[in-house]
């Protein structure tokens, strides 16, 4: 407990992937926001299977090692919940007199998750309201739910690390938030509709959001771990082998002009017809938004996640969808760095990998962020946490 006259200690963001365990911290100053630390660690072989935690205090002792290794500052995290079970939807709902709001979008929402909606942590925000010919009212509601299984296994991972888990997070909100966080300098992502890409080692979330607010989002049985094996089995070598091929060889560039026949070549022509997977599932996604959703707004693609990094990627998607796509680089800026730990390049590197971390570390800053946007007079709301959905431990929301 903080004595009297104490200042809480920045949040600290984590993210808890099933190949790696990402963390970030910033603080603030009168100057701004600048960069504690960041640090990434693999996260333990097995302890993480289909998207849970299998082996609690395995990931704790790698979490707590990271936090010790980077110095991070103070015990206050906020963190993520991702995968396939994991739901984010736009329900609209029949509002009933004298019943609850909550029960009904319980009801609603129970038809669209594989297990029963008393095993789950929910939280949902009414969007709009509007009225029917029969005097009757529809709300349009944005729905977060996910299995008390997984919510409560990550609590215990950041318990047994004896850290207090003041939020937990659906992913896609805290990489919208970092989105937000920094529209006040990328006023151009205001005019767009942005489609957050974050390609992971096997599972893929592309949520789309419009003016501050996820309109879609759908999990995919993809990621980098996919394209690995196609090397692996391609050119007749180890797992291992194909995935340091991939990070150092592999180039999807349109003009990248490999050498026919070379090792790099080879890498690359195995690893094509995932990635052609991958597109063709983007592009199912942006027709089915446009053919939901009324908007004039141009398409953006932002890629992240540890598979982003894969060279060329930005501009073969771009390329084969017609989107103009961008790598999720905006960590740089977030907040200022520090150059003696910290190279541009460097940053630059990593920052594709760090979205969610930076985003749920952001949580407690984001208010100041959105009077910049008011005092800079771009077209946002107010305060851009209103469209989130946030679970505090104890609480019964997510």
């Amino acid at each position: 407990m903080l004595g009297i006259g104490k200042k809480a200690t920045p949040i600290i963001g984590v993210d808890i992937g099933s190949s790696t365990i990402k963390v970030a911290q910033f603080r603030e100053d009168k100057s701004g926001l600048s960069l504690v630390n960041f640090g990434v660690v693999p996260t333990p072989e097995g302890a993480i299977l289909d998207s849970k935690i299998a082996k609690a205090d395995v990931i704790s002792e790698a979490l707590g090692s990271l936090l010790s290794l980077h110095s991070f500052v103070g015990r206050r995290v906020s963190a993520s919940v991702s995968g396939q079970l994991v739901t984010v939807k736009q329900i609209t709902i029949d509002e009933i007199p004298r019943q609850p709001l909550g029960d009904i979008v319980k009801w609603e929402i129970e038809k669209h998750i594989s297990y029963p909606i008393d095993e789950a942590v929910m939280d949902y925000q009414v969007l709009s309201r509007s009225q029917t010919e029969d005097g009757g009212v529809k709300a349009n509601c944005l729905v977060a739910v996910a299995p008390l299984e997984i919510v409560n296994a990550l609590v215990d991972v950041l318990r047994r690390t004896q850290l207090e888990a003041v939020f937990i997070e659906v992913e896609p909100f805290a990489e919208l938030r970092l989105v937000d966080y920094v529209s006040y300098k990328r006023p151009d992502l205001d005019a767009k509709t942005v489609v957050l890409v974050n390609i992971g080692s096997n599972i893929t979330s592309i949520n789309v959001a419009d003016q501050s607010m996820i309109r879609l989002t759908r999990m995919l049985p993809f990621g980098g771990a996919r394209i690995s094996q196609s090397i692996a089995s391609g050119l007749g070598i180890g797992t291992e082998r194909a995935d340091e091929l991939k990070q150092e060889v592999v180039n999807v560039h349109p003009d990248a002009g490999l050498e026919t026949g070379s090792e790099a070549e080879r890498a690359t022509s195995s690893a094509l017809p995932v990635i052609d997977e991958l597109v063709l599932e983007i592009r199912r996604s942006l027709n089915y938004y446009t053919t939901r959703f009324e908007s004039d707004r141009p398409l953006h693609l932002i890629l992240s996640g540890g598979t982003a990094n894969l060279k060329g990627i930005a501009e073969y998607i771009e390329l084969s969808t017609g989107f103009t796509v961008e790598m999720n680089r905006l960590l740089l800026d977030v907040a200022k760095y520090d150059p003696s730990m910290f190279t541009e390049s460097y940053l630059n590197e990593m920052a594709p990998m760090f979205s969610v971390a930076t985003g749920l570390s952001l949580r407690e800053f984001e208010e100041k962020a959105a009077r910049k946007r008011v005092k800079g007079h771009q077209a946002k709301p107010v305060d851009a946490g209103e469209s989130l959905l946030t679970y505090r431990p104890g609480s019964e929301g997510l």
